[in-house]
């Protein structure tokens, strides 16, 4: 396992790079403002370095990563609307409840699987939330 940091997106080249010198098979992007910002640079990267990408939020797949498992991004800001809400009712934050997010979704980009030569097993892709074409 590599662990690569990148505080500008001129770091991107260079970290892929550090991964295929390292001889990594594929990466983990964690969600970031400054990744998030970037998920087509990082999918174009993640294709031209022939390294399969699992992401946490669909919209990277939508951006070309390969997968994504995580929380629907639209659950999270509902559950934050809530908390600011209350706080601006008068609610003292200490008092809110913690929630967390109710469910996870995978995301599959099989239009990246083909690129990457990547066949992903009909049981995978039937246990997809959404598999994008």
């Amino acid at each position: 396992m590599q662990t690569v940091d990148v505080a500008t997106p001129a770091d991107f080249a260079a970290a892929f790079a550090a991964l295929r010198t390292g001889g990594a098979e594929a990466l983990d992007i964690l969600a970031s403002a400054l990744l998030a910002n970037f998920q087509r640079d990082l999918a174009r990267l993640s294709l031209d370095n022939k390294l399969p990408a699992i992401c946490q939020f669909r919209e990277m797949v939508e951006g070309g990563c390969l997968v994504s498992y995580g929380v629907k991004r639209s659950e999270i800001y509902a559950m934050l609307a809530g908390y600011v809400d209350k706080v601006l009712k008068g609610a003292k934050p200490r008092d809110t409840v913690a929630q967390q997010p109710s469910a996870v979704e995978l995301v599959i980009n099989s239009k990246t699987a083909g690129k990457l030569g990547i066949e992903i097993p009909p049981a995978i892709l039937a246990r997809a939330d959404e598999v994008i074409e």
